[in-house]
């Protein structure tokens, strides 16, 4: 399997420096001229299926690159992005205000920690590679492309490359960037 893993485009939990997490937040303008910049980027290259995350900013961004690309897209639920509890629509700022105790125990990078409220990084990347498993079921030996997001990405790049815990904390994935992987069946 080939598998090409873009993020979705900019909202402005993003712009604004903010954990987005579970919370549904839609594309702002700039990320929809980024989905565009991406559908054209992608337009020259045969995808096989386009799978997507369940979140708003991923369909959305999936609506313009599939418009370009004359396909449909499937949902895989377990490519939604982390949770992140009692983070989420906080700046890192007001997160180290408003519970000094989380942030300084770092909890967004332990394998079995996380805010109030939040997924652990283990239950995360267990999530995403059952739904690892269940794309290369799906679509042995083809090229697809997913469309997700941040932390699904790192938690992606992990799965694919063999990586640990600390060391998935290295690779980060900028709005609708793409990141190729090729994958044994």
């Amino acid at each position: 399997m080939i598998l090409y893993v873009t993020r979705h485009g900019e909202t402005e939990f993003n712009a604004q420096g903010r954990y987005a997490g579970s919370t549904d937040v839609p594309l702002n303008e700039k990320g929809f001229a980024q989905a565009k910049e991406l559908a054209l980027r992608l337009k020259g290259m045969r995808f096989d299926a386009i799978a997507c995350s369940p979140m708003l900013r991923a369909r959305q961004t999936a609506d313009i690159v599939c418009a370009a690309l004359d396909m449909p897209y499937v949902i895989y639920e377990n490519f939604y992005e982390r949770n992140m509890g009692v983070y989420e629509g906080l700046s890192r700022e007001e997160v180290q205000e408003l519970y000094p105790e989380m942030w300084n125990r770092k909890c967004t990078m332990k394998p079995d920690d996380a805010p109030d409220g939040g997924e652990t990084l283990r239950q995360v990347c267990d999530r995403v590679d059952r739904g690892m498993e269940r794309l290369r079921r799906d679509f042995e030996g083809k090229t697809i492309l997913l469309i997700c997001h941040g932390f699904v990405a790192r938690a992606m790049n992990r799965y694919c490359k063999g990586l640990s815990f600390e060391e998935m904390a290295n690779f980060t994935l900028g709005n609708c960037e793409v990141v190729e992987y090729e994958l044994e069946d």
